[in-house]
């Protein structure tokens, strides 16, 4: 098992959570927009992420645990973050991993290279040679991650970010609505509880309850 894993586990079994506290606007989320969403749909549930940023890296397997837990209610995206121009080689490289359809394999595998093996993949020259010690085609990587399609898609992060009012990394946006941090959540004890914190407020909106 990975050590990064093992030590959030540990993490959700020693420290306690905040169940049976009701979560306060401006301490566990902020109200955002409300922005446009599918009515009557699943709860689209957005990550704002960099992968250059720690706390995202940590927080990672916690917050697919609670996706997974909630595959008829959330539909949950992806989406880095355009903070600075700085964060946009690694934004390029997550919609190249997703255009060529190999990002479900490689999204932890970026964090890895860059939190565990300290490689600079925000440098064109490192990420084409990082994709090919991953079995891709250097060649077909570099076009894609230089297509007009990956700039586009980069393009609309940056509008997105903006959008939503994003200030930090990680931040989770419910329903178009809810807006918390990995600084406003705290802990990986806590992520579940606000979350479904969240998400039980989102779908009393609509008129449904977490089941």
């Amino acid at each position: 098992m990975n050590w990064r894993i093992a030590a959030t586990i540990l993490c959700l079994l020693l420290l306690p959570g905040g169940a049976g506290a009701q979560l306060v606007e401006g301490r566990d989320y902020i109200a955002v927009g409300p922005h446009s969403v599918e009515p009557g749909g699943q709860i689209e549930v957005i990550e704002f992420f960099y992968y250059g940023c720690h706390t995202c890296y940590l927080l990672e397997p916690v917050l697919r645990e609670w996706v997974g837990r909630h595959p008829t209610e959330i539909d949950f995206r992806l989406l880095p973050a355009l903070g600075r121009s700085a964060w946009v080689p690694l934004s390029d490289l997550f919609f190249a991993l997703d255009s060529l359809g190999v990002l479900p394999r490689l999204h932890d595998q970026v964090y890895v290279a860059i939190h565990e093996q300290d490689r600079r993949l925000s440098s064109r020259k490192e990420q084409i040679l990082w994709a090919s010690e991953q079995g891709l085609d250097p060649a077909e990587f570099e076009a894609t991650l230089t297509s007009d399609a990956t700039l586009i898609a980069t393009q609309r992060a940056r509008d997105a970010t903006l959008a939503y009012g994003i200030r930090a990394t990680p931040s989770i946006v419910v329903d178009g609505r809810f807006l918390t941090t990995g600084e406003m959540i705290g802990r990986a004890s806590r992520v579940s509880y606000v979350l479904d914190g969240l998400l039980e407020m989102a779908l009393a909106a609509r008129g449904n309850r977490l089941q």
